[in-house]
């Protein structure tokens, strides 16, 4: 028993992470007038693995009009910490996606997943 549990940990870790992202964050710049704006600001680039929805989760998300839902698992990292679905989003082949809960997934803290609406998306 012990000895399969070390293989699937093993197999988790070599599961490869294809997709490219970045976490933005919402930041006060200053304009060249000098005044305050808000502004998406490129925060944390991270590899992750994109699922769609499907099954069960993909109806319950429909029916709220929140099927363009997708997720993004990365690892964790201490970064991880400090985010929250109002200050960051995540820029995916030139597409946002306002964040809208974030998972940490399996008992170890290895893997986080964050559950994304394509942004200006109505369903």
């Amino acid at each position: 028993m012990r000895q399969q549990a070390r293989l699937d940990k093993i197999r988790e870790l070599r599961r490869v992470r294809r997709r490219k992202i970045v976490i933005q964050k919402l930041t006060e710049v200053e304009d060249e007038w000098g005044n305050q704006t808000t502004s998406w600001v490129d925060w944390q680039p991270v590899w992750a693995e994109r699922s769609e929805l499907w099954g069960q989760e993909y109806f319950a998300a429909r029916a709220v009009g929140e099927q363009n839902t997708v997720g993004f698992v990365i690892r964790y990292a201490p970064f991880v910490e400090q985010l929250n679905t109002t200050e960051h989003r995540v820029l995916y082949q030139g597409k946002s996606y306002d964040i809208k809960h974030i998972d940490h997934l399996k008992d170890d803290g290895m893997w986080v997943k964050l559950r994304c609406l394509e942004a200006g998306s109505d369903g």
